[in-house]
């Protein structure tokens, strides 16, 4: 059998066993993005949100790419 769907695979076979990291929904020079943050100020980009096919091809923006939080007041 065969789902097609556009949800993450993490959605789909969850284990309420397995420890996740928090996921949190940032923007970066106005770029929505879903982030799973990592210890201290550290996170990598996950999922990009933006409805702007520019920004899906700017490698700043890669999934799994490093990125540094800086809260902003």
């Amino acid at each position: 059998m065969i789902h097609y769907t556009i949800l993450p695979e993490e959605l789909i076979f969850y284990d309420p066993r397995q420890q996740t990291a928090e996921r949190v929904v940032i923007q970066i020079d106005g770029v929505p993005m879903l982030v799973e943050q990592h210890r201290g100020d550290q996170a990598a980009i996950v999922q990009l949100l933006s409805p702007n096919p520019q920004d899906y091809l700017n490698p700043r923006f890669q999934p799994g790419t490093p990125i540094r939080l800086i809260p902003k007041i």
